[in-house]
């Protein structure tokens, strides 16, 4: 039994807590380093999102292309050509054609024999009669059919790549809307260049989130000066480095790459990510006054010449007559 004396000489021993430091293991440094250099953190415990809209968008690619290529390989049929005929991007299904054009006789391509054939009509049977000559939802759907397998793990892997780590950082909502926005634009600038062109994939879209992603980066590397050399290197390994044996092997393969589609996909995330994040060129310091206006007008000059693209574009889009090609 305790005194008085003793309990409270007992109350009166100080209390010590000892924390043990936590043991960083070699292994355990390189997996932080590894987990650290995947991302786009710039403070600690920022908020992360989840990737949906990536993971959906890619495993519909995948579901898509395997569906192809089982028709082809293991049923015989030619289930790809009727979904590229649905599809692809071309301007003939999507613009109406000149009467003088439509009335041209053609080399009828079905079983029947000794039949007049019109131009409009071949191109009707080729495009198929749903809504033509206003197909306009193969803007979006070209998004989602690639030629083979190369191709397609070629655009996954940007995908994946580019568009975890922004989704994760700046949520799904912002992220769609770059995604199709940069997938249109690309459509619409490769018809710039040339509306008697076809074409597929999803590479338009991902350059715009790889012009988007250097914005970002580059925004990080102007406020964090102590992180610049981490930035600098997450650019040469994840954009420089994978577009140069990316265009390197087309060129030396003689692939034929939408350089005008990429432009465009590109173009659009570029002005996008300016007008979300600002401007990353040198500026005035953060704390002067001047800073914030400098910034706004960066952002508004942005979504300016953003507007007008489309507007311009979607003009010549919907005032232009299809041109005469048979095949896309």
């Amino acid at each position: 039994m305790h005194t008085t004396d003793d309990t409270q000489l007992e109350l009166e021993e100080p209390f010590t807590v000892q924390v043990q430091s936590p043991v960083f293991t070699k292994q355990n440094t390189v997996c932080l380093r590894i987990r650290r250099f995947f991302t786009l953190d710039v403070l600690p415990n920022e908020k992360h999102y989840y990737p949906i809209f990536i993971f959906i968008i890619s495993i519909i690619h995948i579901f898509i292309h395997l569906t192809t290529y089982i028709n082809i390989e293991w049923k015989d049929q030619r289930f790809i050509y009727s979904l590229y005929d649905l599809w692809i991007y071309f301007i003939p299904c999507m613009r109406p054609i000149p009467y003088d054009i439509r009335m041209l006789t053609v080399n009828y391509t079905s079983s029947i024999q000794n039949v007049t054939c019109y131009y409009g009509d071949e191109l009707k049977h080729i495009c198929s009669s749903f809504l033509y000559p206003y197909q306009l939802w193969r803007m979006f759907t070209v998004n989602l059919i690639h030629s083979n397998w190369l191709h397609l793990l070629v655009n996954l892997s940007k995908q994946l790549l580019f568009g975890i780590l922004l989704e994760r950082k700046y949520g799904s909502f912002r992220i769609v809307i770059v995604y199709w926005l940069s997938n249109v634009g690309a459509i619409l600038c490769a018809m710039l260049e040339d509306s008697r062109k076809g074409g597929i994939g999803a590479s338009g879209a991902i350059y715009g989130l790889s012009l988007f992603f250097i914005i970002e980066r580059l925004n990080a590397m102007k406020t964090n000066i102590d992180q610049r050399l981490f930035i600098m290197m997450q650019l040469i390994l994840f954009v420089v480095f994978p577009m140069t044996i990316i265009i390197s092997s087309a060129a030396i393969l003689g692939i034929t790459v939408g350089h005008a589609a990429h432009f465009g996909g590109g173009l659009v995330g570029f002005l996008f990510g300016i007008g979300m994040l600002g401007c990353p060129c040198p500026c005035p310091s953060p704390s002067n006054n001047n800073y914030c206006n400098f910034q706004m007008a960066c952002r508004w000059i942005a979504y300016i010449f953003l507007f007008i693209y489309f507007v311009f574009t979607f003009t010549i889009f919907f005032l232009m007559d299809a041109p005469y090609v048979l095949q896309p």
